[in-house]
């Protein structure tokens, strides 16, 4: 259990002073004393922001002391406090539900049935309508290489044996991460939006771009760099020929440098670079609420094909002033998923939707290479605003796979740098690898005000926004904005890279 005097030392450790003040707490079970990440801190209205996984919120700069705050989490008794009373931890209790027979009797319902009322309520319950929302987004990537062996066979080279061979495979990371967190604000519904980016820091990794496939690429320059310039290196691997990771390493010794290119050219780039963030960014967001648990063919087939699943009410939980049935699922039909979700007793609305696949998705294997989809996962919370509309909160998805190596690779060493003078040399290796990546997506939204059809259509974003790279994570290029806190992995982010940060 990660107890609360780590996560409180974490906090205080972390904190930034500046002219402003900003108010933080870690939030936290009055009874165990465990965190409780991803609850609804609401500082005003149809305004809030949401706990991390570890439990943190922040305050934006500049609130007063004097402000009402409302702490909201499934299973625990709405807290309200002024935020002048906040301390390092912020403690809540469990809610205490005491339900009467009448009350059993009415709501006895199976897992089955509330889902069908669920989907029955979708358009009375959620808000379908325009609105303005201020967003925040993250984007996590990770690698890992769990396996990465090569064993010499033979060796016509004499300077390359099973020691170089090893350290060649030292020098090749086996974890890699990186970040991009996005503020922005969102336009529009489920079904057409607009997005304008405010400030985007990318937590930038450029080994995470080079995964598995491309290792041969990185032992060729590792090779070229050891057995001299003049030097050519051809991949080839498995019964058929095919060549795994680079036709060729150096088509031409004696191409040309690149031009270097002109300020007017260097600034369409720019204008291009910044116009494909945005597109970027609208994508993934669209992708989010395309997914949202009531669409169709989607992966997550819970609510689609719940005759594959086996439903368990396991009782009920408090939500504000409403009760929630919380209702555990799982395979039963050959399905993936098993989770948890939570509904109102009240209405049928979905307050929260937790889930993970419990096998993997997909699976490949053929000639020694494999891939199993393995990862699949993620949150949908959903909160109500004055009118009693249900809208997204927070969503997380996170999905990955494993991929697998185990055949010949050959490497062809050409050494000389003309035709007539080029020595073929060979090096068989047996290569065994297993590696895996994952990316993660949180999106939390923190304000939202209704938007008429005529301010929409007449709204025009565009790319004049704030876009850094980093090779160490920079809590300053946030201050004055309010964001999810990050956790401590983003904290101590250091890219593999030790070269200068660029823009």
């Amino acid at each position: 259990m990660r107890t609360l005097i780590i996560k409180a030392l974490l906090l205080i450790s972390s904190s930034v002073f500046s002219q402003q003040l900003e108010f933080s707490a870690v939030l936290a079970d009055a009874q165990t004393k465990e965190i409780i990440p991803f609850a609804t801190i609401q500082y005003g209205e149809n305004k809030g922001v949401v706990t991390n996984d570890e439990g943190v919120f922040v305050l934006p700069e500049g609130t007063s002391a004097e402000t009402k705050i409302k702490i909201s989490s499934l299973g625990y008794e709405e807290t309200e406090i002024s935020v002048s009373a906040l301390k390092d931890t912020l403690f809540i209790k469990p809610s205490s539900i005491a339900l009467t027979e009448v009350f059993l009797s009415d709501k006895d319902l199976s897992g089955e049935e509330i889902l069908e009322r669920v989907l029955a309520k979708i358009d009375s319950n959620y808000n379908f309508e325009l609105s303005k929302k201020r967003f925040f987004y993250r984007s996590s990537f990770f690698n890992n290489i769990s396996r990465l062996d090569m064993e010499v066979e033979e060796s016509t080279i004499p300077e390359i044996d099973q020691k170089f061979v090893n350290n060649a495979l030292s020098q090749i990371p086996r974890y890699v991460d990186s970040y991009t967190e996005y503020l922005g604000d969102f336009y529009g519904n489920y079904e057409e939006q607009k997005i304008q980016p405010i400030k985007i820091a990318n937590l930038y990794n450029p080994t995470n771009e080079e995964g598995v496939e491309e290792l041969g690429e990185r032992l060729e320059q590792i090779i070229k760099d050891n057995l001299g310039e003049d030097t050519y290196v051809k991949v080839k691997s498995g019964l058929l020929g095919v060549k795994m990771d680079s036709e060729e390493f150096l088509e031409d010794m004696e191409a040309a440098e690149p031009k270097e290119k002109t300020p007017e050219e260097k600034v369409k780039d720019s204008i291009k670079r910044y116009e494909n963030i945005t597109k970027g960014l609208q994508r993934r967001i669209g992708n989010n609420l395309n997914s949202m648990f009531w669409k169709e063919d989607l992966t997550l087939d819970v609510f689609e094909k719940s005759r594959k699943y086996e439903f368990d009410v396991a009782g009920y939980t408090q939500i504000g002033n409403d009760i929630a049935y919380v209702i555990n699922f799982e395979p039963k039909r050959g399905a993936d998923f098993k989770g948890k979700m939570f509904v109102s007793t009240e209405d049928f609305g979905l307050y929260r939707l937790d889930y993970e696949n419990v096998k993997p998705l997909k699976k490949f294997k053929l000639f020694g290479v494999s891939n199993k989809e393995d990862v699949y996962s993620g949150k949908m919370i959903f909160a109500k605003n004055e009118s009693g509309k249900y809208n997204p909160k927070y969503i997380e998805r996170s999905a990955g796979n494993t991929f697998g190596v185990d055949r010949p690779l050959t490497l062809l060493v050409k050494k000389g740098s003309w035709i007539w003078n080029k020595r073929l040399k060979e090096l068989d290796l047996e290569m065994d690898i297993i590696a895996s990546n994952v990316s993660k997506s949180q999106w939390i939204i923190y304000d939202d005000e209704s938007l008429s059809k005529d301010a929409y259509a007449s709204l025009e974003t565009n790319n004049n926004f704030d876009y850094k790279k980093f090779k160490k994570y920079n809590a300053e290029f946030w201050d004055g904005y309010n964001i999810m806190e990050p956790n401590e992995a983003i904290k101590s982010f250091s890219s593999l890279d030790e070269s200068e940060e660029t823009e």
